[in-house]
């Protein structure tokens, strides 16, 4: 019998027939690929489905001529300069260096649409979903209200006691979105501005973090939340082993992100950095300091005491400065230079420059005709010209890190994730 082509009668139906399946999951589960970005049935529903049928087979592959290509009305960004209207976002920092201060503090000046470090913000309802330290995370929502003034006034910044397993090959995701749904129907039909998942490890389940297939899981998972709701998600991460390259684990989440925000913390303040976006200025700076704020006066007016004693005590957000180009960190108008392991680095960085830098890194971090060499090479003339010679793989790269941050800190460098440059 000679095979079906198009044109038979018969070849729709064979190609319905060759598609059924009774988990969605089979379309993808042997292939080492992430599921498709179809609903939340592709991303772990366990549940047997109906048979695929021929209403089932959405146009997903349309192109679309270079003239028909329109823009969207709809707002580009969340935060004017920061944060996009949707996709994803990544705050990365160590810990205790007060990312999710940072990020509650943020996305609270959306939910109130009042201005964020001098930014305007698209107002609307955020989602908090929290997997650590729940009990200090509630008193800083307290703390943060009241700090702000708006105790009473109904912003719709809403928490939530738990985070999704979407690391998973087994997930909850269509059990979080149906939920969400039923509460967005009551609270907010105009729907979520945002959604926050802190942090990225709780979310990963059984899934390791430093493996491609489930890093890639997890960001499909955060793309098909983004499409259910068309709102930013919003992801809390820690910082890997060497701080200046970024979060921990895979680097499959780095470029699935529209915006990776660094968070440093030093003695009397932070600095907050955009390191890397997709459609936005890079490098852009920022301060903010964690102030004390007591609680204590919350258990006064007629609420009744705790039996035992808790801790009334934690921080607010106060903003330093406003973002704007990455400036000099140096402290003194001529900064002494610096000594040790870091003055003899300053030596290698310049030899790595004059010899093997170039002008064409492709980096919006690095200024215009500035000459930078790769990280890459950079190690090379580190372990050619000995600097450190003795320390090996993880004391190296620490050792490594800690210096070149130095010197960014004195103004003497500049730096991203693959390149860097001398500041004159």
């Amino acid at each position: 019998m000679d095979a079906l082509t198009p044109d038979d009668d018969g070849y729709a139906a064979m190609l319905v027939k060759s598609m059924e399946v009774q988990d969605p999951r089979d379309r993808w589960k042997h292939t080492g690929e992430p599921p498709p970005a179809n609903g939340p049935e592709d991303y772990g529903y366990h549940h047997a489905s109906e048979p695929v049928t021929a209403k089932h087979l959405r146009p997903r592959f349309t192109p679309i001529a270079l003239d028909d290509v329109t823009i969207s009305a709809e707002p580009v960004s969340l935060i004017d300069g920061i944060l996009p209207a949707r996709g994803l976002a990544c705050v990365v920092g160590a810990p205790k260096s007060g990312k999710s201060f940072f990020t509650s503090d943020m996305l609270c000046s959306v939910s109130q649409g009042a201005l964020y470090a001098g930014r305007k913000t698209l107002q609307g309802a955020v989602i908090y979903l929290t997997g650590e330290g729940v009990s200090g995370f509630k008193r800083r929502l307290v703390a943060m209200r009241q700090h702000r003034g708006i105790e009473g006034e109904g912003v719709p910044f809403y928490m939530i006691e738990n985070v999704p397993d979407l690391g998973s090959e087994a997930t909850d995701l269509p059990q979080m979105l149906a939920e969400l749904n039923a509460f967005i129907a009551e609270r907010c039909p105009e729907g979520p501005r945002a959604i926050v998942l802190d942090t990225l490890a709780r979310c990963m389940g059984e899934g390791d973090e430093n493996s491609a297939r489930d890093m890639g899981r997890l960001v499909a998972r955060c793309g098909a939340i983004e499409r259910h709701f068309g709102c930013l998600v919003v992801l809390v991460h820690h910082v890997g082993k060497d701080p200046t390259r970024g979060g921990r684990g895979s680097n499959a989440l780095n470029g699935a992100a529209d915006v990776t925000i660094m968070v440093e913390k030093s003695d009397a303040f932070s600095t907050v950095r955009i390191e890397e976006m997709k459609d936005g200025r890079e490098g852009q700076e920022w301060r903010f300091r964690l102030a004390p704020f007591d609680l204590t006066a919350t258990f006064s007016d007629g609420c009744a005491p705790p039996s035992e004693a808790v801790e009334n005590s934690t921080c607010v957000v106060e903003i330093l400065s406003q973002p704007g180009k990455s400036q000099l960190r140096a402290t003194n108008a001529n900064p002494k230079p610096p000594k040790g392991l870091a003055g003899d680095l300053l030596k290698i960085v310049r030899r790595a420059i004059e010899d093997a830098g170039t002008t064409a890194h492709g980096s919006a971090a690095v200024p215009h005709q500035t000459r930078a060499a790769s990280r890459d090479d950079l190690k090379r003339y580190c372990q050619t010209m000995a600097w450190q010679e003795g320390a090996e793989g993880n004391s190296w790269r620490a050792q490594l890190s800690t210096n070149l941050s130095k010197l960014r800190d004195g103004g003497q460098i500049g730096f991203d994730r693959e390149w860097v440059w001398l500041i004159t």
